[in-house]
């Protein structure tokens, strides 16, 4: 064999052999980004800073919350949010206790947030006992931030 294919063989063996740790790396990039996207929810939410909320969506985001509700876009659901963190989530408390991340693709992740939330209050003013849930979160990368595209609220344990 010629010097020529004698690199090629060696390239394609050696492209071959780091590619997986490429791919790992990518991925736990896209991992830790999506980790710190839940903690700024987190910090968002407990600031009652709806407009910082906000830049963690994209502009074409559905929501649907604990109570089925359903917003889209991302001026719906912060407006929304906004109106809720003014009266019954005002005093609200949510703790982030366990985040799970897959890649989908290079730029579309699947997130499970399991969450606890104290400090908030029934539509007509009663105040709530602490509870939990797990949002389920569709995010994509835009540019160099993750942002969720797609959120559904679910609560954990709940008695009525």
């Amino acid at each position: 064999m010629s010097v020529r294919v004698w690199r090629f063989v060696f390239l394609a063996i050696l492209v071959a052999i780091l590619s997986p740790f490429v791919h790992s790396e990518a991925e736990s990039s896209a991992v830790d980004a999506n980790r710190a996207l839940a903690i700024a929810f987190e910090s968002a939410w407990n600031a009652h800073d709806m407009k910082a909320f906000g830049q963690l969506l994209t502009e074409d985001v559905v929501w649907i919350n604990v109570d089925a509700g359903r917003g889209t876009g991302r001026e719906m659901v912060e407006g929304g949010h906004a109106r809720v963190h003014a009266n019954k989530f005002k005093d609200s408390v949510i703790t982030v206790n366990n985040v799970e991340v897959s890649l989908l693709k290079s730029d579309i992740a699947l997130v499970y947030v399991d969450w606890g939330l104290r400090g908030d209050r029934d539509n007509d003013g009663t105040a709530r006992p602490p509870r939990e849930g797990v949002f389920t979160w569709v995010t994509k990368r835009e540019g160099d931030a993750w942002k969720i595209r797609s959120s559904h609220n679910t609560n954990r344990n709940v008695v009525r």
